[in-house]
């Protein structure tokens, strides 16, 4: 769940928002903040899949801590399972009755501020910015089509991770395990060698299917004002010809080509593939289910062409724009997202914080100083959230483009169209969707 909760199932929820403007908010009561300045009345705060007997403590300590230093207000929290969670917010947008607070990933957030849903809290906050990352705040930046500049959320926790090896399938294949590849060039090196001395062993299953490996290798995806996706550069068909390539000798296994495919991890616990990115806490996971694997396991960066991370994932909190009491909700979406309670909640989750300077508490500095395989891939993910950020536009969800490219990169690997059809077919794809009201 923490790697970072995917945007699912936004069709359903486009065609529900698009109407939405003028839908009134939260039926809360509320109240409001009086003339001093003092907090008062009450608003909902949802969240997702976090009620349970690992975080609702930690929820409830919060809340009664806030209430006991804001007399007289009551956050009411509520959490909704993960399935169907984006086309409950919807529903609930659309009959008026979205909570005060919500939590949800970037494409969620952009799809309710682009409805007129979202406060702007750049404008209702504007001291906010500088309790922040630039990383954090600039992911809850959405612009264009619609959507006027500004920041629709509040940065929350956040995840990354590095590239693990199985130095024994390396060393087998005649990939040498003293300087695991860190750019693509050096990838496809390793890639090459690997499926030229082991048929049936894969270096990885990854094949330019994701944002996330163009925007790694320096390609561009969106123009800087958000109207118009520009992936389908020539710099953008030679990479994805690399892979196709690479499919064609048999050094990508077929089975991921398929969208609903999950056996990443099983095929690595086994040695069918060598390598598989993950979050610093894999290893944790590996030691416990694959003892075998953890003795010839090595960790490394992402592969990456681009000085810093481009794959961190945020989770954000947004403010219903019609909120009855926004005094409140901006106060308690900012307490829940300060350096305190986002540093214990990230020792509960696992996750990493958005608020600045946190990262350099030393919680994560001892965690990461561990000589072990765990402490060098905090070590990796600690720089990657620190200094990283995301590359998917939040426009860019599964049903306004994601899914229709992964499909349209299948083809090209199997060889049913070129590397450039893919890109050119789903760049006019995603900038119809880009232009839809």
């Amino acid at each position: 769940m923490f790697s970072t909760k995917k945007a699912v199932a936004l069709s359903a929820a486009t065609a529900i928002l698009v109407s939405l403007a003028a839908c009134g908010g939260s039926d809360d009561s509320g109240n409001s903040a009086s003339k001093d300045g003092k907090l008062s009345g009450s608003i909902t705060f949802q969240t997702w899949n976090l009620k349970n007997d690992k975080y609702t403590p930690y929820f409830n300590d919060l809340i009664k801590q806030f209430e006991k230093e804001n007399p007289g207000t009551t956050i009411k929290w509520i959490d909704q399972p993960s399935d169907g969670y984006e086309q409950k917010l919807s529903a609930d947008a659309a009959a008026g009755q979205l909570p005060d607070i919500v939590d949800a990933g970037a494409s969620m957030m952009y799809m309710l501020a682009k409805a007129g849903i979202l406060m702007d809290v750049s404008k209702e906050a504007p001291k906010a910015a500088k309790n922040y990352t630039p990383g954090g705040w600039k992911a809850a930046t959405f612009s264009g089509n619609g959507v006027e500049k500004g920041v629709y959320a509040f940065p929350w926790y956040v995840n990354d991770g590095p590239q693990y090896y199985n130095t024994e399938v390396l060393k087998k294949c005649g990939v040498s395990t003293d300087k695991l590849p860190k750019t693509w060039d050096e990838y496809f090196d390793a890639a090459n060698t690997l499926t030229d001395n082991c048929k049936g062993d894969y270096m990885s299953t990854m094949m330019a299917n994701d944002m996330g490996d163009l925007a790694s290798a320096g390609i561009k995806i969106i123009n800087d004002d958000h109207t118009k996706y520009v992936f389908n550069s020539p710099k953008a068909v030679a990479f994805l010809q690399r892979f196709v390539d690479l499919y064609k000798k048999g050094g990508i296994p077929p089975e991921a080509l398929d969208a609903k495919w999950s056996q990443q991890s099983d095929f690595f616990q086994r040695g069918t593939i060598a390598s598989m990115g993950g979050s610093a806490y894999s290893a944790d996971g590996f030691k416990l289910n694959a003892p075998d694997l953890y003795k010839n396991l090595a960790v490394g960066p992402k592969i990456n062409d681009t000085p810093h991370s481009v794959t961190v994932g945020y989770e954000m909190l947004g403010v219903n724009a019609t909120t009855k009491n926004k005094p409140l909700a901006l106060a308690f979406a900012q307490y829940v997202t300060n350096s305190k309670n986002q540093l214990e909640f990230d020792k509960k989750a696992a996750v990493f914080p958005s608020s600045a300077g946190t990262i350099d508490d030393p919680y994560f500095a001892e965690a990461a100083s561990e000589d072990s395989v765990k402490g060098q891939a905090l070590k990796i993910t600690l720089d990657a959230v620190k200094n990283g950020s995301a590359s998917r536009p939040a426009e860019f969800t599964d049903s306004n483009g994601n899914d229709y490219y992964g499909e349209q990169v299948a083809m090209a690997l199997q060889g049913k169209q070129t590397a450039k059809q893919a890109l050119d077919k789903a760049v006019a794809f995603a900038n119809k969707k880009l232009q839809q009201k």
